[in-house]
């Protein structure tokens, strides 16, 4: 199946996001717009056939969907449950003002009862009396599965004391708060990727997420043409940063548009 793919940047912060409240650090104060990260999430466009999904529904959600102008979504791919990753799903209920029909959302099973937990009043009767998010629940199971004969590759990795899941559509993957991809996914994903978004945080070390340095050798062992650094803290100045990426590599910015 032949289909071309656009990827935006909804956002390509930490779970803080940047600036932080109450820091005075040089990146927090900075004037360039790409210093300033909203939670990281992106939006996926494919064509033929025509389809529109967000990977995470961050805190911003509202935001990120009103600045990118985006009216509709035929769904929603879920790394984890983490607050900074779903904290937004609520406003997917203004979708449902308009298409009137539920959105599929995927995600691992790993992270289903949580979820649950944490918006327990799509999935049972409250006592709310608001309108919420109808959504259609799917949870993932080995192997690859199809949106409109699209197929989407997943993974989990490790992230902590949780997981949380990488995608890949086509040549295309993008993979977000892990620790460090298993040799056998890295196997298993090798030469099949030209573009990775793929979360670096910071240049030091860090004991549940995978650092800049990190970030790079996976490029570099996945075969990578083009990795883009994302899920940034304020420890990245995106100017002075950038400068000293080997080639193929670049850091992520809020707004960022990348044609496959």
């Amino acid at each position: 199946m032949s289909f071309s793919l656009r990827v935006r940047v909804l956002g390509c912060g930490t779970s803080t996001g940047v600036p932080i409240i109450g820091c005075s650090c040089r990146v927090c104060q900075s004037a360039d717009s790409k210093n300033h990260r909203l939670r990281s999430s992106i939006l996926i466009e494919i064509s033929n056939p025509s389809l529109q999904l967000v990977v995470d529904t961050t805190p911003e959600f509202r935001v990120q969907m009103l600045r990118e102008r985006v009216t509709h979504l035929d769904g929603v791919l879920m790394t984890h449950t983490h607050a900074d990753h779903c904290h937004g799903f609520d406003d997917l209920r203004a979708f449902y003002f308009w298409n009137h029909r539920a959105i599929p959302v995927w995600m691992a099973h790993a992270h289903v009862q949580d979820f649950q937990k944490r918006f327990p009043y799509l999935f049972q009767k409250t006592g709310y009396l608001g309108t919420v998010a109808l959504i259609s629940l799917h949870t993932l199971s080995q192997g690859a599965f199809q949106i409109e004969g699209v197929p989407i590759e997943h993974t989990e990795l490790p992230h902590g004391s949780t997981v949380s899941t990488a995608y890949r559509i086509g040549s295309f993957a993008y993979a977000t708060d892990f620790q460090f991809f298993p040799d056998a996914v890295i196997e298993a994903w090798k030469g099949k990727i030209h573009t990775m978004v793929a979360s670096g945080l910071r240049f030091q070390p860090h004991p549940t997420h995978s650092s800049i340095p990190e970030t790079i050798e996976l490029f570099r062992r996945l075969g990578v043409k083009r990795g883009i650094l994302t899920h940034l803290t304020h420890d990245v100045e995106y100017v002075r940063d950038s400068i000293g990426l080997p080639a193929g590599v670049e850091l992520a910015y809020d707004g960022m548009t990348i044609d496959l």
